[in-house]
């Protein structure tokens, strides 16, 4: 029977992420704590993990390296090596070549050019630790390492083969312990010819074990054992081996020579006094009981799948929204609350099926951890770094692209943001900037916050500097607010230089277009000398909104309804136009620009008088804007379909849906209509000016 790895393969490039992930988050936290035992555990378990996994997927590349890794873990952990800043640094590193193997292996990416050099460091430390352990001997005192012996019995499930398991692999790891003095192979479980189940593990082994290893590395070697299959660890007695040399140790292809050859003796231990031995507390005993009824457990689901599903279930919606406004045309009041019952059905499925995809955003802010203090190493600051609302929930495809951004602005924070730690001190503040980054949830939107207590924007140079590269006219007025987004601006840096870590003006301007494909927005807020908040707003889902539906003309609009702020009506007199700007109204003493949806999304206005005019104010990022139109329909959950997948992308426009009567409404992108909505100081670049603040002035 010939088994297709493909798919282990795929599981095995998940989890392998997965552990590298915990264990560059460990390996940050373990400079702070270096004799944190958990801290040291999980690390270990990454590595162990890993280097086993891909051994027996034949994925050598990977085994190799990690093998030498685990090498100094196991000295780590065993306090042999001490934990310095060098050390985490270059474990840190092997994170990163193990990660590009990995990646080399999946997708032909290309292989780490620092490997050798990385290996050569890891064997160099590796060797000085045994130097240093072994130069505390005299070879006169003839001294003697002690060894323990263990009898170790490993008793697969009749499953073990179908969890892609080989018993193989776990005993000769066990030989590269200590020496096997004895190994016995049980087979008496094993049925006649006919009876045989060629998926199915019939055999168990017992084998004695000396070594000079501590009792829990018998145990790491059983770390991922299917939880039907059951092993013990009993400890024989206490000896004392020759001088440590070449001629104590045993040659690990000799072990492992009698280990594959087994011999038939009878098991010592039988299967039934084994199986009770496992039921008890001892900490020889691993792990493997039955999750008690109440713990969660969880199912690991193709992306691509739940993607479908939730795409399935958004058609329901739409389905079930022209049924029932079918059934109401049909039988009034009536059918209306017969449908009411499988609307709150349908929303339900709706919202459990969204929540699936939800995820929080740890992960994101753990990268971060790590991006900072690369920063700070190579341009010589002290940054501490903060997190909070780290369990705040987004949709995993959010999630999933708002890493790039955020490692912009964090990288930018350190590098322009924090000052070196003589500036502070002169400046009267602490040698150790802060950068704090901070997420949480209000209303349908999840809002990132980056702070940080560093020198703020300097709005002078900023100006100087875009009129410099040609980004603004030199006879441009622009407030305070209008500076600060210049940031944003394609091509524009402040740093003198340009260096590995900033300064080729590419980073906030893809913040800014990236926020804006997830159909969010961001801002920043900067005091000179205290510090700078960039804010970013992102929706919840991408798969779902609730919107407000407009009428223009013969057409309907879908206007997110977490922009909308007011809808009023305003006479003829109330609007007014100025040259060079456009329409605003006065709404309670502020000036907002007008927009009419109809000249500016291209559709022909019925005739009618503009005595009386009905207005739906809006606000993004900021900027409130009046969008004139010729009914509100009403609010309704509206399932965003991309347009920009079958057609093109549509200033103004962020995406469609289909209403309950069958006809498509387009979603309105309220951002990028307020770039639409008048004539404002135009940069250089023909972009608008950041902001309102050039009506305000016109009307003033």
């Amino acid at each position: 029977m010939q088994i297709d790895m493909s798919q282990f393969r795929a599981a095995f490039y998940v989890e392998a992420a997965e552990h590298l992930q915990y264990m560059e988050a460990a390996l940050l936290q373990l400079e702070n704590a270096p004799r944190d035992t958990e801290l040291l555990n999980t690390i270990f378990r990454g590595a162990h993990s890993i280097k086993g996994a891909s051994t027996t997927f034949g994925i050598d590349e990977v085994g190799r390296f990690t093998h030498v890794l685990e090498n100094l873990l196991e000295r780590l952990r065993d306090g042999i090596v001490d934990t310095t800043s060098e050390l985490i640094e270059l474990l840190l590193a092997s994170v990163d070549i193990i990660d590009a193997l990995v990646a080399n292996a999946k997708d032909g990416s290309p292989m780490p050019e620092n490997m050798e050099q990385v290996l050569s460091e890891l064997r160099r430390v590796n060797g000085q630790a045994s130097t240093e352990s072994s130069s505390k001997v005299s070879a006169s005192d003839a001294v003697v390492t002690p060894q323990s012996s263990y009898r170790v019995t490993l008793l697969p499930s009749r499953e073990f083969f179908r969890f892609g398991q080989d018993p193989m692999l776990l005993l000769r790891e066990l030989c590269e312990l200590g020496t096997v003095i004895k190994n016995n192979l049980n087979d008496t479980a094993l049925p006649s010819l006919a009876e045989i189940e060629p998926e199915q593990c019939y055999l168990s082994w017992t084998l004695e074990l000396a070594t000079e290893k501590p009792e829990r590395t018998i145990h790491d070697a059983f770390m991922f054992l299917d939880a039907g299959s059951t092993y013990t660890v009993e400890p024989i007695q206490a000896t004392t081996s020759s001088p440590i040399g070449a001629e104590s140790t045993s040659s690990t292809a000799a072990q492992t020579a009698s280990v594959t050859e087994p011999t038939t003796e009878s098991i010592e231990k039988p299967e039934k006094e084994v199986a009770e031995n496992r039921s008890g507390n001892d900490r020889r005993t691993a792990p493997t009981t039955a999750k008690a009824g109440g713990e969660n457990e969880t199912v690991r689901v193709d992306r691509q799948r739940l993607d479908e599903l939730i795409n399935q279930i958004g058609e329901l919606v739409i389905g079930a929204s022209m049924v029932e406004q079918e059934i109401v045309s049909i039988a009034g009041g009536r059918g209306l609350e017969s449908m009411s019952g499988l609307g709150k059905i349908v929303r339900d499925l709706q919202e459990m099926s969204l929540g699936l995809r939800m995820v929080p955003i740890a992960a994101t802010f753990q990268k971060m951890n790590r991006v900072i203090r690369d920063v700070a190493k190579k341009v010589g600051k002290q940054i501490n770094f903060v997190t909070t609302g780290d369990e705040t929930e987004l949709d995993k495809s959010v999630v999933d692209q708002i890493s790039d951004p955020l490692v912009h602005m964090v990288r930018n924070a350190a590098d322009h943001g924090i000052e070196t730690p003589e500036d502070r001190i002169a400046a009267g503040k602490p040698a150790e900037g802060v950068v704090t980054l901070r997420a949480y949830q209000q209303g349908g939107n999840v809002y990132i916050e980056l702070i940080d207590d560093g020198r703020g924007l300097n709005r002078k140079r900023i100006l100087a500097k875009a009129v410099e590269r040609g980004l603004i006219a030199a006879d441009t007025n622009l407030s305070d607010a209008e500076i600060c987004n210049l940031i944003f601006l394609p091509g524009f840096s402040t740093a003198a230089a340009v260096t590995d870590v900033s300064g080729r003006g590419v980073g906030m301007d893809v913040v800014r277009r990236n926020v804006e494909a997830l159909q969010g927005s961001v801002s920043v807020k900067s005091e000179e000398g205290k510090g700078s908040t960039i804010t970013v707003r992102l929706p919840l889902t991408l798969a779902i909104l609730d919107g407000l539906l407009v009428r223009l003309s013969d057409e309907v609009f879908v206007i997110p309804l977490l922009s909308v702020i007011e809808s009023i009506c305003v006479s003829a007199n109330e609007i007014h136009s100025i040259v060079g700007v456009g329409e605003v109204i006065s709404l309670r003493g502020e000036v907002v620009p007008l927009l009419r949806l109809h000249h500016a999304l291209n559709i022909k206005a019925n005739d009618q008088g503009d005595e009386q005019g009905l207005l739906v104010i809006v606000e993004d990022q900021g900027k409130r804007l009046a969008l004139r139109v010729d009914d509100l329909i009403g609010q309704q959950q509206v399932v965003i379909k991309n347009l920009e997948t079958n057609f093109r992308k549509v200033p103004g426009v962020s995406g469609a849906t289909i209403l309950g009567d069958g006809h498509v409404a387009l979603i309105l992108d309220i951002f990028g209509l307020s770039n639409l909505n008048y004539d404002s100081p135009k940069t250089t670049t023909g972009h608008p000016a950041p902001d309102n603040a050039g009506a305000e002035r016109c009307i003033k």
